[in-house]
C-alpha cells in the first residue's frame, strides 16, 4: 500500500533513522494538519447550523449533518491521525491536499516524506480519472 523502507536487511528503500528532533517536527506538522482538516470540517458543519438558525433546513436535517460529521468525517480523521499515528504519512498527505506546503517541512525531514508525497500524488491522479 505505502512505499516500503528498508530496516535491518529487509526489502525496500534504505532510510536513515530519524532523530528525535525530526520526529518531533513531523509530529507537530501532523498535528497541525489534523487541526486544519478538523477545522474545515467543523466550518462545514457550522454552515448547517447557520442554515438551521435561518430556517433554511429543519432540525432533522441539522441532526443528520451532525451525525454524518461525527460518524463520517470526524471518525475518519481520528482514525487517520490518531489510530494510525504515522506523522510522515500525515505530513505527505497534507502536502498533496494543500493543507501544508513543502516549505513548512524542515529540509532534513524531506527524505522521510518525499516518496510518500509521490504515492499520494499518484493516488490523487488515479481517483481523478
Amino acid at each position: 500500500m505505502f512505499p516500503e523502507f528498508k530496516r535491518d536487511g529487509q526489502k525496500g528503500l534504505d532510510m536513515p533513522a530519524m532523530s528525535k528532533k525530526q520526529k518531533k517536527h513531523l509530529q507537530e506538522l501532523s498535528d497541525r494538519c489534523y487541526e486544519l482538516e478538523m477545522s474545515a470540517a467543523l466550518n462545514r458543519l457550522y454552515d448547517d447550523f447557520i442554515k438551521w438558525k435561518n430556517e433554511k433546513i429543519d432540525a432533522w436535517d441539522l441532526n443528520e449533518s451532525v451525525h454524518q460529521h461525527h460518524d463520517g468525517t470526524a471518525r475518519s480523521l481520528y482514525n487517520f491521525y490518531e489510530v494510525l499515528r504515522n506523522p510522515q504519512n500525515a505530513v505527505a498527505r497534507g502536502v498533496v491536499k494543500g493543507i501544508i506546503q513543502m516549505d513548512d517541512i524542515q529540509k532534513d525531514c524531506h527524505p522521510f516524506v518525499e516518496r510518500l508525497i509521490e504515492y499520494y500524488k499518484q493516488q490523487k491522479e488515479s481517483t481523478a480519472t
